[in-house]
């Protein structure tokens, strides 16, 4: 059968992929040689402790003054001996560090508060980082030392503004065309303070002509924080409040603001682009209907149909279900050099630049990318595109990867008019809405999960629970689950949380231990008394309560979100008629660190806290850290907060 590819330039939005072919620029960041002189309150630490409960800038209570001693007549009668005077425990602190390389920090004071500045310049640029904010503390990357993005604890606000973490900020000025009022994130991204965030900037650099004028604005291409897209495509006209300078220019150093609060980072890398003025001209075809056994053959024979062609693109006529095409022209190169270039594509393509083969039958449904060596001027190119899937729809479409993901002059990404499947999001409307799927841990089909139910409130906190282990596998927030996985096509049973997942840990939650330092049980079930008796929704609040049998104990485990939405909080209640200990495992991680008695973090990544008056227990298992507590009374609970 037979059918018609209409045309339509296609622009794709995604850009994750782009720059694969450039090489990351890390900052080791065990010495400041990378930046430029400053006071003193930039430092190179080894690491961080941030008690999430002290606000930065409050200062620790002065100690009780020492008692007063008043002369008394004296007495014949023998006094009584004093009581030792206790010292009174020392103030939490909001920050502790220890020496060593990997993280910079800025410690400001009154006197020392310098911004950092790099020692490069950069234009067009993606800059991948992990930033930790303390409580109350305030800070900001400005990209060419002239657009500000916010660094602030925003993690406890409902929504962001544009003064929030991620925000674009505004600048001060008053006169009229001079003003910008800066840019909100499109939610609130923020994690609890003193966790590490990930920051991903895709920044283009304002453009200029020969003469000096400004003929691009500077644009944000994308933002992503905790792994949530806050900005897409957003122009920034002027430079932001408190520039390095108010004018605006092709490149610019990095810069970190250094005079609002303490602010660490770590794991920074860049990638510095450029957008080259490749194109594609005296483009012909010829096109080769059926199944394409030997593609080596084609250069031997007459296509069935050809002609010349104005731009790249599959729309040459009615296209078989299986089919070839040739495409021949020049690339134009405006200087010698190695060039990134991308092939998106649905079916298979060969590409040969000169005498060289680049790309020799790649196939699949999306996208190659590879560096091609060009000499200045015209370059023979020939591209063979060709398909034996009959269920594919055409796609093609050729990239310049200098910079961001641009078509190439010339070129027409297309795609079939056929209808493609979109994604299917799951969506919590007035009432939570529970899901059961397969859940890829840590998006790891190894680790697949399952016996897994999403549960998605309407607060915007959601968690998988694991009901064949007893287990919150992991929890996030922001929107609920996308089941395309599950419900395109035939599927794969699995769904995908939307949003900044914390994975937590697999496996039982709960078991016996004959001693503190005993292994916790791997995996459970009916021959070790184990037995999942289901789940009942909570009047009140629409929820699932989990409940097991494990021998003689009764669980029933229910999982709810914090008043303010920022957490989660699990309660168990155990009715145990028999002898044996039980105990909880609560997290589980490379470290977890006691901030303060009841508040652990765990890999940094989030808290666990109670005010339970149990005995915790931090225990090193093999490569692991593991929290865990027994279960001596009829209830206990927890919280996790990130």
């Amino acid at each position: 059968m037979k059918k018609t590819v209409l045309a339509s330039l296609l622009l794709f939005t995604s850009l994750l992929l782009f720059g694969q072919s450039k090489d990351w620029t890390r900052l080791e960041l065990e010495d400041l040689s990378a930046f430029q002189n400053q006071a003193g309150n930039w430092k190179i630490v080894g690491d961080i402790l941030v008690n999430p409960r002290v606000d930065i800038h409050e200062k620790p209570e002065p100690p009780p003054p020492p008692p007063t001693t008043q002369k008394k007549k004296k007495k014949r009668k023998r006094k009584k001996q004093a009581a030792p005077t206790v010292a009174p425990p020392p103030p939490p602190k909001a920050v502790e560090t220890t020496a060593g390389t990997g993280i910079l920090l800025n410690e400001n004071t009154e006197s020392l508060k310098d911004h950092l500045l790099t020692t490069w310049e950069h234009g067009d640029i993606l800059l991948d980082l992990e930033v930790m904010i303390p409580k109350g503390s305030n800070s900001g990357i400005y990209l060419q030392g002239r657009y500000e993005l916010q660094l602030l604890d925003s993690w406890e606000k409902s929504t962001a503004s544009s003064y929030d973490l991620g925000g674009i900020h505004r600048n001060w000025e008053k006169e009229k065309g001079k003003i910008y009022m800066g840019k909100a994130p499109l939610s609130n991204a923020a994690k609890a303070p003193g966790l590490w965030q990930h920051l991903t900037i895709a920044f283009k650099a304002p453009k200029f002509n020969a003469q000096g004028e400004k003929i691009a604005n500077a644009r944000f291409v994308y933002v992503d924080l905790n792994g949530i897209r806050i900005h897409e495509n957003v122009a920034v006209p002027l430079p932001t409040g408190g520039p390095i300078e108010k004018n605006e220019a092709a490149k610019g150093p990095l810069m970190i603001q250094g005079d609002h609060g303490t602010v660490a980072f770590r794991n920074i890398r860049y990638q510095q682009l450029q957008e080259n003025d490749l194109r594609l001209e005296d483009l012909s075809y010829q096109y080769y209907g059926g199944e394409q056994s030997n593609i080596d053959a084609l250069y031997k024979e007459e296509g069935e149909r050809k002609g010349e062609l104005a731009v790249l693109t599959a729309e040459v006529g009615e296209l078989d279900d299986r089919f070839a095409i040739m495409y021949t022209g020049q690339l134009v190169a405006p200087d010698k050099g190695t060039y990134p270039i991308r092939v998106n594509y649905r079916g298979s393509i060969r590409v040969r630049v000169g005498n060289k083969v680049i790309s020799k039958d790649y196939q699949g449904n999306g996208r190659t990318t590879f560096n091609v060596r060009l000499r200045k001027g015209a370059n023979d190119f020939e591209l063979t595109y060709y398909k034996n899937e009959p269920w594919w729809s055409p796609m093609l479409g050729l990239y310049d990867m200098g910079s961001f993901p641009r078509p190439i002059p010339g070129t027409s990404a297309v795609a079939s008019a056929a209808r493609r499947n979109g994604p299917i999001y799951v969506k919590v409307e007035d009432r939570p809405r529970l899901l059961r799927a397969f859940l890829d841990f840590d998006g790891d089909r190894k680790q697949r999960l399952t016996h897994t139910i999403g549960v998605g409130t309407v607060t915007g906190t959601h968690y998988a629970y694991d009901t064949k282990a007893g287990n919150l596998a992991c929890s996030w927030r922001g929107s609920f689950v996308d089941a395309t996985p599950m419900w395109n096509n035939r599927g794969d049973g699995s769904f995908r949380p939307r949003g900044a997942v914390n994975y937590l840990f697999t496996g039982h939650s709960f078991g016996f231990l004959v001693d503190e330092n005993a292994e916790f049980p791997a995996g459970l079930d009916e021959r070790d008394g184990f037995k999942n008796i289901g789940y009942e929704i909570d009047g009140a609040t629409g929820l699932p309560r989990f409940k097991y049998q494990l021998k003689d104990i009764s669980i029933s485990d229910f999982v709810q979100p914090t008043p303010t939405g920022k957490g989660l909080t699990r309660m168990l209640e155990i009715e145990n008629s028999g002898t044996e200990k039980l105990w909880l495992k609560l997290a589980e991680g490379k470290e977890i660190i006691e901030v303060e008695k009841g508040l652990y973090v765990v890999d940094q990544r989030y808290y666990i806290s109670s005010e339970e008056m149990t005995q915790f227990k931090v225990r090193k298992q093999g490569e692991k850290t593991e929290l865990l507590c027994p279960l001596e009374s009829d209830s206990f609970s927890y919280t996790l907060n990130w």
